[in-house]
């Protein structure tokens, strides 16, 4: 499975960046989230209105212990307020879907060698499509 986000700054049109190398053992979990109507909910008697109007998808993304630089690459990818996300095989369609997600509470984990000094990142973060 490769996981790959559009990147600007890649030569002059842009390009796709491979965050697949980053993803930790069992770090990726997709899931599909029902959006309801305004009139979803129980009535009096109990009985349940659904009234979905449509599905986004969540994955749900978990890094291993990542350098300054991949963390401070990792952040600029998903900085924008909107990315293309591709996914190849996709769980449900079992070939590559592209996406338009966003990201939001990304959290950063800071592990410290104490012989070295050395600062390594573990970042987990969703991407929701949009």
């Amino acid at each position: 499975m490769t996981v790959k986000i559009w990147d600007d700054t890649i030569g002059e049109s842009g390009g796709w960046y491979d965050i697949t190398p980053w993803i930790a053992w069992q770090g990726l979990t997709f899931s599909r989230n029902d959006v309801d109507s305004p009139n979803a909910g129980r009535d009096m008697g109990g009985l349940m209105h659904r009234g979905r109007v449509g599905v986004k998808e969540k994955m749900n993304i978990q890094t291993i212990q990542l350098t300054k630089s991949q963390c401070n690459k990792l952040y600029s990818l998903l900085y924008p307020e909107t990315i293309s996300v591709s996914v190849n095989p996709h769980p449900e369609t079992n070939s590559e879907k592209v996406m338009s997600m966003y990201s939001n509470n990304v959290s950063t984990k800071y592990i410290i060698a104490r012989a070295s000094g050395e600062e390594l990142k573990s970042m987990s973060f969703p991407l929701i499509e949009n």
